[in-house]
């Protein structure tokens, strides 16, 4: 009969909640940003391509870049999945910022920096393609996997399915507002980059447990072969 063994020191619940108040406590910024927004900018530049929505959506799109990148060249073992993560997000930074780069570089920029990136990213893995799988099969069953994938498919799938204008004017018929399909939307996709960010923390956090997990069992192993002089 197997034998279960009763800690009195629930350390994997205190994390849950300690966690489960970070993350509402940050959502509920988002919120409240949401309700600021919606309260002091101006009429004609609530969620447009200049609102502070959009600008906060870059930013949470940004850190999750520069958190990613971090890892990639911090834990040499998740190099192509670390990089790989970055420039995906990455590519999704340079695309939120293609109006700015269309005025200010040439009309198309952004297409050539996002896909250039997505194009080194994949020759990378290419070149580590036995690490990245190794990688992605362990990242798989981890809590950052589950909420980046949340965040993924909040972002690029739902919003953009939710924020179809036939659907909203189905919903208001003869009151049909753009700026209330443009709200929702926008609201729903800052959520979703809030969730990614979520995201890179907590693999951040994933890395840096597997580093010291290995370098936890190389010291045991040189510790039961000790070398004699």
């Amino acid at each position: 009969m197997a034998n279960y063994t009763i800690t009195s020191k629930p350390k994997g619940f205190k994390t849950a909640i300690i966690r489960l108040i970070a993350y509402s406590a940050f959502i509920y910024l988002i919120a409240e940003f949401l309700k600021w927004n919606v309260k002091h900018e101006a009429v004609s530049n609530k969620f447009s391509e200049d609102s502070a929505v959009e600008y906060v959506q870059s930013i949470l799109l940004l850190l999750s870049s520069g958190i990613f990148l971090y890892a990639s060249f911090k834990y040499k073992s998740l190099f192509p999945l670390s990089f790989a993560l970055f420039a995906f997000m990455m590519a999704s930074f340079i695309r939120e910022q293609d109006a700015f780069l269309d005025q200010h570089v040439y009309d198309g920029a952004w297409q050539t920096g996002a896909f250039g990136l997505l194009l080194l990213a994949t020759l990378l893995i290419y070149r580590k393609k036995v690490l990245f799988f190794s990688n992605l099969n362990n990242f798989v069953h981890q809590f950052s996997f589950g909420i980046l994938l949340s965040g993924i498919v909040t972002t690029y799938v739902f919003a953009r399915l939710y924020g179809r204008k036939v659907f909203w004017m189905a919903v208001m018929e003869t009151q049909y507002a753009r700026d209330v399909k443009n709200v929702s939307e926008e609201s729903l996709e800052l959520f979703g980059y809030a969730l990614i960010f979520i995201a890179s923390v907590e693999f951040y956090l994933f890395a840096n447990a597997k580093n010291n997990a290995v370098a936890l069992k190389k010291h045991r192993g040189q510790a039961s072969f000790p070398i004699s002089a």
